[in-house]
């Protein structure tokens, strides 16, 4: 019933906006993750959310693309994850995984009558899947403009302490999550870089090395939380194959959604 994420391939991805989640990770558990919202009477929304508080990069003419413009679907190319989207924030996403849950009980007991009985709970890979909360108002080091993703402070950033319970005032911090993302999530002109907060630091040393062959690597731009620590990397599109194929080949795993 508590399957861990643990997987390698396995990896889920949760972001919260105004009033907007997305949630990235592979078919078959964003499929799971539908059948909870649905069993609370949440329907997926068809397209991800705009994020109208974030400023798109100024300096060329393609800055005012956005995924829901007039020229139809932003197709995604190059894409290694699936994505749900539900037009609520995170207090009510969070509730509505709990209520699909219960909805659900008799799919999470076992058969058996003789076997061990749990109370319905969210899966385990979802509770403890690292989350960013978008704030725009995010302090930004680089040339693009403040607001930006930062790392939820309803995980506890990390805290094993801040762990117990759920809903979003006490949910476990996230443990095995070992990806690195690479996604598109506001605009066409940039995309943001997603890494274990360990490896932060190595990543911005990676891109700072990257400059030096590729100029555009020099608009990397870091949005920082409360605690002054970056939870997010921001970079112009063009830098997207070449930091992927930077990362793979110093064995990061990769997760692309662009």
């Amino acid at each position: 019933m508590f399957d861990a994420q643990s997987s390698d391939v396995e990896r889920v991805y949760v972001f919260h906006g105004t009033d907007s989640t997305q949630v990235l990770g592979p078919e078959h558990l964003m499929g799971r993750v539908r059948g909870l919202l649905t069993a609370a009477g949440t329907a997926a929304a068809p397209e991800p959310p705009l994020h109208p508080d974030i400023t798109l990069r100024p300096f060329t003419a393609e800055a005012g693309q956005d995924p829901g413009g007039s020229g139809g679907s932003w197709a995604r190319q190059h894409s290694t994850v699936s994505d749900l989207s539900v037009e609520i924030g995170a207090q009510r996403f969070w509730d509505r995984v709990e209520a699909g849950s219960w909805a659900t009980w008799r799919e999470q007991w076992p058969d058996s009558p003789d076997g061990a009985l749990f109370p319905p709970s969210p899966p385990d890979w979802l509770l403890r899947a690292p989350r960013w909360e978008l704030d725009p108002l995010a302090p930004a080091l680089g040339p693009a403009a403040s607001g930006g993703w930062v790392r939820s402070p309803a995980q506890g950033w990390g805290d094993p302490a801040a762990g117990a319970g759920t809903g979003t005032g006490g949910l476990p911090a996230p443990r095995g999550h070992h990806g690195v993302g690479l996604f598109q999530l506001t605009d066409l002109e940039s995309f943001w870089v997603f890494s274990p907060e360990a490896e932060t630091r190595r990543i911005v040393t990676r891109c700072e090395s990257l400059a030096r062959d590729h100029p555009a690597f020099t608009w990397l731009t870091g949005y920082f939380d409360a605690r002054d620590v970056a939870g997010s990397l921001r970079l112009p599109a063009e830098c997207l194959p070449v930091l992927e194929t930077d990362l793979a080949a110093a064995g990061y795993t990769v997760d692309t959604w662009w």
